[in-house]
């Protein structure tokens, strides 16, 4: 049918045609009740939402087609969130969203907070757009965009929504195919370094400087000195960190994790050493054989492997895992005096190979440990089967805090707890760091030249990396898990604190934080913890203040270390990097320690013979350039 054209009304034999109106009326509100009552799915939300809120509670579900964008107390969150209880507790007048055009949900039900009665100047500056987003990592599934309190908050009143590009677990492989056939997405979260430099140099991403003095609070909160080392060759900047750092404060989620319940039943020894680890890890093999007594995070980037990592962090003074990964962002070099050297020719990288390897001939930890997948990994942490588990995020809401709330709403008693992490004897132990924070952020945000509207995209992530858009995308919109706010702290209410541990979870505020600013966030989580009972505090807030933050170590002085893929240095490190993930698991799965040294050495005079000494020379000039920028930084 033409736009021009009317529809006709279809006649119906001998029948008068306002009968027939009355007839075809009649079947169309006939077919409106029968859609209304396959949405099965709503109801169920609202009573998952309400005994997340309420344990032991009932949810009046009727009469809810009329109250979108309403609620009367509801609510979810990642890590740390608060909200709003109207009505003594009861979950009333939920909003309904259709979750239409994304991954595996056909329909959800999701309290939205308060409406905002007026927008802050701040926000009132963000303009309308609907953007795309592809986020540059195979173990990254995105979520439905609709449906999640935040999100249905910030396309309510901001009229923004983002719709996710899946990579399918092949990230690499999505983005070339994006850039041959020209069809990138609006934006692009990827690692700082060489894919962003090719593609800025390609012309294929748009500059933010133009907007800048339009919107002034984008340099006041990220910090000019973090956006000056962001900035390109060409002087232009065109990165939007995530996770950045603007002040003194650490960051990170590594750790080493114990279940609870095993560790209690065994006498509770003291694991500190590798020795008393292994000891551990031997009485567990001996009174659980279905528990692996020790496991780790998925191997990423296609050669950073976990286990790895995590153990070397312990095996000397000042190491932490990014001097020995090939991967994108790393140093992939130990430091000594002024200069960057060879992985190989570490006695600490030595040590952490040994023990790995014992690890894996005693049948300590897991024989597909490294091919398993985060899932596989989850599955057995949420059923209380890894007695020690290490990790680079541990205790994040996808992995060690998902599964220490699923045991803990099962037994009280049990689930899962950070430990100090282990280290070689002799080492000192206020000098292990398992993380390593950038002030510039995990990675960064672009906009692609496929943007039809950037300035629109750019004003959404200025106010969403504020203390307001970080308030509402992490601890929720004002009205769930908090009513009011001091000193930019969301104050915790009932809601938050009788909330149900894994349907609060499972709710996953935070999502799509791709703008996290860890100086208010990291700030905001503690002071808010000291308001609450110890039963209602956050496992993930109270594990970095007590662990991983004070394990991180400040790895800024290292960033931009990646050369272009096409130069000479970048060719090398592929080289390296595609050695690396041969040689490494080879060691790992050795028959013997004097394997192990022998492959050692043959991948140091492997390296050497790729070009691995031109390469430390590169990224040691880089290095000492940029310890003069932050010097001048300073003194400015």
């Amino acid at each position: 049918m033409k736009r021009s054209e009317k529809p006709q009304i279809p006649q119906l034999p001998h029948m008068p045609q306002k009968l027939q109106l009355l007839i075809i009326l009649m079947v169309l509100s006939v077919l409106a009740a029968c859609s209304n009552g396959y949405q099965e799915t709503a109801p169920k939300t609202q009573e998952f939402i309400a005994d997340a809120l309420n344990p032991g509670q009932t949810v009046n579900t009727a009469n809810n087609a009329s109250t979108t964008g309403r609620t009367g107390n509801a609510g979810a969150t990642n890590p740390s969130n608060s909200g709003n209880t109207g009505n003594n507790g009861n979950t009333g007048n939920i909003g309904n969203t259709s979750n239409t055009g994304n991954t595996g949900n056909t329909g959800n039900t999701a309290p939205v907070g308060r409406p905002a009665a007026a927008l802050s100047e701040l926000a009132a500056k963000v303009k309308p757009v609907k953007f795309s987003v592809f986020v540059n990592y195979d173990w990254y599934t995105a979520p439905y965009w609709e449906g999640r309190p935040h999100s249905r908050w910030i396309t309510d009143n901001l009229k923004v929504t983002l719709t996710p590009v899946q990579s399918s677990g092949a990230a690499a492989q999505k983005l070339n195919a994006m850039i041959v056939s020209n069809q990138l997405p609006d934006v692009l979260v990827m690692d700082r370094g060489k894919d962003v430099e090719r593609l800025q140099k390609a012309g294929k991403l748009v500059a933010l400087d133009p907007y800048l003095e339009k919107y002034p609070e984008f340099v006041q909160t990220i910090g000019e000195d973090t956006l000056n080392m962001l900035r390109s060759e060409d002087g232009r900047l065109y990165q939007i960190p995530n996770w950045y750092i603007n002040g003194s404060s650490g960051s990170g989620n590594a750790g080493y994790l114990i279940e609870k319940k095993i560790y209690r039943a065994l006498g509770s020894p003291k694991l500190e050493t590798w020795d008393e680890l292994v000891t551990y890890l031997k009485l567990v093999q001996r009174k659980y054989p279905e528990v692996v007594p020790i496991d780790f995070g998925e191997t990423r980037d296609g050669g950073d492997i976990q286990m790895i990592g995590m153990l070397y962090s312990g095996a000397a003074d000042n190491r932490t895992p990014s001097f020995i990964s090939p991967g994108s962002g790393q140093v992939f070099g130990v430091p000594s005096g002024s200069r960057l050297t060879s992985v190989y020719q570490d006695p600490a990288f030595r040590d952490t190979l040994l023990l790995a390897n014992r690890l894996v001939r005693e049948g300590l930890t897991s024989p597909d440990l490294l091919t398993e997948t985060r899932d596989q990994v989850l599955e057995k942490l949420k059923t209380g089967r890894i007695a020690v588990f290490g990790a680079y995020d541990a205790i994040v809401e996808g992995i060690g805090r998902e599964a220490n709330n699923q045991l803990s709403a099962k037994n009280p008693q049990d689930g899962y707890e950070i430990i100090w992490p282990v280290h070689r004897e002799g080492v000192d132990p206020r000098k292990v760091y398992p993380s390593g924070y950038n002030t510039l952020g995990w990675n960064v945000n672009v906009i692609t030249t496929a943007a039809r509207d950037p300035e629109a995209i750019f004003s959404y992530m200025n106010w969403a990396t504020s203390p307001e858009g970080q308030r509402i995308i992490f601890f929720g919109p004002e009205g769930l898990f908090y009513d009011k706010v001091e000193d930019g702290v969301p104050i915790p209410n009932h809601s938050y604190i009788g909330r149900n541990l894994k349907q609060y979870d499972d709710l996953k505020i935070g999502e799509f934080n791709w703008y996290g600013n860890a100086s208010y966030i990291d700030s905001a989580k503690a002071r808010r913890e000291k308001l609450l009972p110890a039963e209602a505090r956050d496992w993930t807030t109270l594990g970095q203040v007590k662990v991983t933050f004070r394990t991180a170590m400040n790895i800024t002085e290292f960033s931009n270390l990646d050369p272009a893929p096409a130069s000479l240095e970048g060719i090398i490190l592929q080289r390296l990097k595609d050695q690396y993930a041969q040689v490494v698991p080879r060691m790992i799965f050795a028959a013997n320690e004097e394997e192990v040294m022998q492959l050692i050495g043959e991948a140091d005079k492997e390296a050497a013979e790729l070009g691995y000494g031109k390469l430390l020379a590169w990224k040691t000039g880089v290095w000492q350039n940029n310890l003069k920028k932050i010097k001048a930084y300073s003194q400015q």
